[in-house]
């Protein structure tokens, strides 16, 4: 785990996750979907390429990927074809990230409040958040769909309008580049997940402090959270 220089915080009121590579560690399998879409414009995107598309909507993705516009019937073949390889590769492999249930039950414990903030399409998100019956568990799921996307901060905005708190009250969770961007730019704390993403990276991005799992956060990190947590 990283930590940067931060000064004390009060500990928050509610936790805002990102999903796709924060909750789960499903981001190789969007990356291996997205090169089988690039494969066959004739493309080869290399690593960097596509972390720099994580966190962003398909509607900002595709036509970054194809380097170029593309038709809405282009679009949505594209994205039908990519989702749908997505979740053949990592429905049979999906699982918590490390810690993720646990700190879930701890917050509900604390009385603090939690929303998932995510740009993933429907689809996706009902595959992680069903398949692993954590509906319930959540006082507000928030959809990019009629949002600008990260690094915008509309999604983050919104989820802390949902929970009734004030930005300054949400501590974020986030893998990406972008997610980060988007929650500090919202006002919040972050603490990153180095999923896909050394922590150099997402601490130069604004993350607070970097850990890879929620079973190893940094007492930074945990002096964020009320006592009971």
């Amino acid at each position: 785990m990283v930590t940067s220089p931060a000064a004390p915080l009060r500990p928050v009121r509610g936790v805002v996750f990102d999903l796709n590579g924060t909750l789960v560690d499903d981001i190789g399998y969007h990356f291996m979907a997205w090169r089988e879409v690039a494969s066959s414009f004739g493309l080869s995107p290399d690593d960097a390429t596509l972390q720099s598309l994580n966190g962003l909507k398909n509607e900002d993705i595709v036509p970054r990927l194809l380097a170029r516009p593309v038709t809405p019937e282009e679009y949505d073949r594209i994205t039908t074809f990519k989702e749908e390889r997505y979740r053949a590769l990592y429905r049979p492999r999906m699982a918590p990230l490390r810690g993720a249930e646990a700190i879930m039950d701890r917050l509900r414990v604390a009385g603090v409040r939690m929303a998932i903030a995510s740009s993933a399409p429907p689809g996706n998100r009902d595959l992680v958040i069903d398949g692993l019956g954590w509906r319930a568990r959540f006082d507000a799921i928030v959809e990019a769909e009629r949002l600008p996307g990260k690094p915008a901060p509309d999604v983050f905005l919104e989820a802390a309008r949902r929970l009734g708190l004030a930005p300054a009250e949400c501590l974020v969770f986030e893998d990406a580049v972008n997610g980060v961007r988007a929650a500090v730019a919202a006002g919040m704390r972050v603490v990153a997940v180095t999923t896909t993403v050394p922590a150099e990276t997402l601490l130069a991005a604004g993350a607070r402090c970097a850990a890879p799992d929620f079973a190893s956060l940094p007492e930074e990190a945990r002096a964020w959270l009320p006592d009971r947590a």
